[in-house]
């Protein structure tokens, strides 16, 4: 990302021990498919994409926002449907398929997740997924029938 002039600015505001129950690999996919397409789309000499991880109650919300072309109001809804493109003529000028978002949509949905974007032209996108929380149920003793 250096030699293409984007830096990339990480922050985690979740506390110390808070777990997601989530696959590693498949999570890390994700995050490669949202930021390779902010890369992709970065058309501005100082591009800026910036990871939050932040806690929201009963989930964990990351968030990656970039400073690239953003993506206009009649494409948002359907950017994570499979082989779209907002713009068909550029798009296939990038490479790409037009399956990243569907695939990340795919494996938010099999965590029990959610992925989502908010984005304004010419100013930047910023992409949203849930996990949610793991927590520990604690065992009540009362709920057991000890007659067993």
């Amino acid at each position: 990302m250096e030699t293409r002039g984007i830096e990339l600015v990480y922050a985690n505001y979740v506390e110390k021990g808070v777990q997601v129950i989530a696959d590693g690999e498949q999570i890390r996919r994700v995050i490669h498919n949202i930021v390779s397409n902010a890369i992709k789309y970065m058309e501005k000499p100082k591009g800026i994409i910036q990871l939050r991880v932040k806690d929201v109650g009963d989930f964990i919300q990351v968030e990656i926002e970039d400073n690239g072309k953003g993506i206009a109001a009649k494409d948002l809804p359907y950017i994570f449907d499979r082989f779209y493109r907002t713009d068909v003529s550029r798009n296939s000028s990038k490479g790409g398929s037009g399956i990243g978002l569907s695939i990340v949509k795919k494996i938010m949905e099999d965590h029990g997740g959610k992925v989502w974007a908010t984005s304004r032209l010419g100013i930047g996108t910023i992409m949203y997924f849930v996990l949610r929380k793991y927590q520990e149920v604690p065992v009540n003793e009362q709920n057991f029938d000890h007659r067993r």
